[in-house]
Order: structure tokens, then sequence, then C-alpha cells
């Protein structure tokens, strides 16, 4: 049953997030109005701004409509993008309750405005068409999808000062700073102990503001903000999990419009591509030698309603160097190579570690290797770290000889058994210990064995090599 609700979890889990977002939405859109409204009511600084319009002979609310335009602009860009076209929903909701509450509440747009000063939101529409980069839809599009981020920042900076501006006049008491009239405008002296803070309800509409700015900012934001890097012993598959992660994305057919979408990988990772994706019944990558650094990346879009950007990258090392890092990362070797400086510089800066767990040296009783890891997480400063299980299909032949299913089909069941097998090993107990927020995740090539016995990758009737795991990490990295 455990199992169960997990599995559903995992594939409704965007469904739910998504659902969570239009009540936060919604929730904050309530909170945002009423700050509006309550700064719009005890204005100083902003109502002498808005009465500058007087000099032009308009109504001061013709900047409130403006302003909305110019929100209403941003939204209509962000809903033709692909990417943000959930999130834009979501906020067009929230847009639309604000508005609403305002206009019930009659704050910020006075019932006396003309119906002709409305048509000054068309204005603010355009501005924001402009600023937000609607102009290149009307250039020669390429096949790839357009993407407007130009919009979200705009939108997240108008959200931002609008509701800075409202809880400064909530909370800031100080005199009229201009007098405007139609013959001109005219500064007021104010001396500092004219200026006073109302704490009421500070509390509670700091945390709404706050609330409201991260929250735009999360769905605004087209790509992930961590850094990866892979960390492994010799030989513990660190070029093919790359290679891997890249095939996953690159044969992910659940979406067609992904397809269409750029993967922007680096030279040297489309080479060992290109080598393993030969006719041929070896593996052809060969393990990275002393020396060498191979800088493999590659970008994918995860999530469907909350989608971002994100780029895998590593620069793929000989695994001897793992013995020699932590002393460089602790400071107590300072004679380090450029190519061992720059790996230490890249854990370090990585907010994530993907740290490599060798099922093949586990079989063969081989020592996992780890003894490293410990000193690599004592000298980093508190990184998130995932634990992967790679050469996994070993485990999956046992798993389905054991329980007479097929791992791929259950792999929550499948993880959990890999987890298992190797807390058999105190040096990955101890390490599952020392990161409590990290499962052990399995990955693998499906594979078969040649005439000589040695397991070789299995290719299907396309002759494709086979993944499986892939998919799973893939969305952890989101």
């Amino acid at each position: 049953m455990k199992l169960k609700l997990l599995r559903l979890y995992r594939r409704y889990r965007e469904n739910l997030l998504y659902g969570i977002y239009l009540f936060v939405v919604t929730f904050l859109a309530l909170q945002v109005a009423r700050l509006l409204g309550t700064g719009w009511e005890r204005r100083q600084l902003t109502e002498s701004i808005s009465d500058l319009t007087i000099l032009a002979d308009l109504d001061s609310g013709v900047i409130v409509l403006a302003t909305f335009g110019l929100v209403g602009g941003l939204l209509f860009l962000m809903l033709a993008d692909r990417k943000k076209r959930w999130q834009a929903i979501g906020l067009s909701i929230g847009f639309v309750i604000v508005i609403s509450q305002l206009l019930a509440a009659e704050q910020l747009i006075p019932v006396d405005t003309a119906t002709d000063d409305l048509a000054w939101a068309l204005p603010g529409v355009l501005a924001g068409f402009v600023i937000g980069g609607g102009i290149s839809l009307f250039r020669l599009q390429s096949v790839k999808p357009q993407e407007f981020r130009y919009a979200p920042k705009f939108l997240y900076l108008v959200v931002t000062l609008a509701v800075v501006i409202a809880l400064a006049e909530i909370h800031i008491e100080y005199p009229q700073l201009m007098e405007v009239s139609e013959t001109g405008v005219t500064p007021v002296g104010v001396e500092p102990e004219q200026i006073s803070f109302v704490t009421t309800d500070l509390a509670v509409n700091a945390v709404v503001g706050l609330a409201s700015i991260v929250t735009v900012r999360r769905v605004t934001r087209y790509d992930a903000d961590e850094d990866f890097f892979v960390v492994g012993p010799p030989a513990s598959g660190k070029t093919l999990l790359l290679i891997g992660a890249y095939l996953s994305v690159l044969n992910d057919g659940r979406e067609q419009a992904r397809r269409s979408e750029s993967l922007n990988p680096s030279q040297e990772l489309m080479e060992l591509v290109e080598n393993l994706d030969r006719d041929n019944s070896e593996w052809i990558v060969e393990a990275t030698g002393r020396g060498e650094l191979r800088d493999l990346r590659f970008k994918y879009v995860q999530g469907t309603f909350l989608p971002n950007n994100v780029t895998l990258s590593t620069l793929d090392y000989a695994g001897e160097h793992l013995s020699r890092l932590p002393d460089i990362l602790t400071g107590e070797e300072d004679s380090a190579s450029n190519e061992l400086r720059r790996l230490a510089d890249s854990i370090q800066e990585a907010e994530t570690l993907i740290m490599l767990i060798d099922i093949e040296r586990f079989v063969n009783n081989e020592g996992l290797g780890l003894a490293e890891y410990f000193q690599v997480l004592e000298a980093v400063d508190n990184p998130n770290v995932i634990l992967v299980a790679t050469k996994a299909d070993i485990f999956a032949d046992m798993f389905w000889e054991e329980h007479e299913r097929p791992p791929h089909n259950n792999f929550d069941e499948f993880r959990g058994y890999v987890e298992n097998r190797l807390t058999e090993s105190e040096q990955f107990a101890s390490l599952l210990r020392q990161t409590p927020t990290s499962e052990v995740h399995p990955v693998y090539y499906e594979t078969e064995f040649n005439e000589n016995g040695e397991r070789i990758p299995y290719r299907d009737t396309d002759g494709h090599i086979v993944t499986v795991g892939y998919d799973e990490l893939l969305e952890k990295l989101n």
C-alpha cells in the first residue's frame, strides 16, 4: 500500500504542486489586494506622483489604469510562452482577484473615472507587450519554441515595487513631499522628526509581502538554480551517467513539443554519444584517463505545469583524482595542477553533489571506495547530496529472479531492494546516515551476455541502447 501511494505521489506530484500553487496564489491575491487598498488609502508619495497627471490635464486614475494594462500585456506574453503558460494562468487568476477586490472596495480606481479614461489601459498593454519582448512575434521564427524572458522579469519587478510601495505607505508616516497643481510642482521640506513608523500589523503584512514576492519569483524563473557535480571513484560510471541522462531526455516522447527543444550538448558529450550509439556490441566508451578533463553538459526542460530549464553538467575526470580532492578542498595541498583546482572549484560551487555507488564493486567484494566521500562532505558547506547506484543491471537481474517482476515496471520497489542490499556494506550504511535526506537511486543500461560471458549493452529492434532509472533521476534534479 505504501509503495502504491508513493508511486501515485511521484506520478501526480507536479499536478499536486500546481494545485497548491493555485491555492497559494488565490490566498495571496486576496491579501495583496488588501495591502494595495490600505496603502492607497494612506498614500502620501503615491498620491503626489499620481497627481502629476494634473499637469497634463488628466485624471490621477490613468496611472493606475496604465499599470494594470502593463501587467495585462506582460501576462499575455507569458500565456503565449509554452513554458510559462500554466504559471501565467495562475497569475492571471490572482490578477483578476486583485482587481475585483479593489473595484468592490472602490479603491485605486475612482468610481467617477470617466469611460474614456479606461482607454489609458491600452498604452499600458502596449508597453508591456514591447518591453516583454513581444516584438519578436513579428520576426522570422525558428522551430525552437518562443520564450519571452523579459515578460516574467518585468512582471516580477512590477509586483515587487507595488508590494514594497504599499508596505511603505502603510507603515511609514510622513508629511506631503510635494504639492502638485495645474501651475507646477512645489517641493515641501521635511524634517526627520516628522517621519515615524507604524508597527501595527507589520509582521503580518511583511510576511504577506515577502510570500507574494517569493511566489512570483519562483514561477517566473526559467532556469533552475542548482548546479550539479558528479563525484565517483575510478571506473564507477561517471561518463556513462551523463550519456545515459542525455539519451533519456533525447528519447523522451511524453510531449511532442519537447522534441523541438534544443538540448545544447557540449561537443565532448556528443562525441561520446556518437561512439556509444554505433552499431556495435561493445561499450565503445572508455574510462577517462589521467590528465584528461571532459566538459560534459546539456540542457533539458523538466516539468509540464511548472517547467524549468535544467542544465546538467560536470567535468568528467579520472576517478583517481578523487583521493586528492579532499586535501585540495581543505587547503592542505596548495601545489595542485590546474586540472585538480578546476575540479575542487566545481565541487565547492555546486549546490548538489551526485555521488556514485558502483554496484559492480559491491558484488565483487572490491570495496566501494567511498572513504573520500566523507572527507569531501566535511570540506564542503552543507551540500545537497544525491546518491546514485550505477551498473544496477546486476541487481536488476537478481530482483527479477527473486521477485519474478521486471524492475523497470516496479521501480520504487526495486529502488528499495537496491538500498537494502547496499546497506549490507557498513561503509555505505554510514554514508546513508551522514546524508539523511538522501535515498539511493539506481540507474543502469539494459545488458546481455556475449559469448565470453561479458556484459555488453542490449540494443532494441531499432538498434538503440535501453536505459532504466534516468527519467526518475532527472525528475529529482529539478
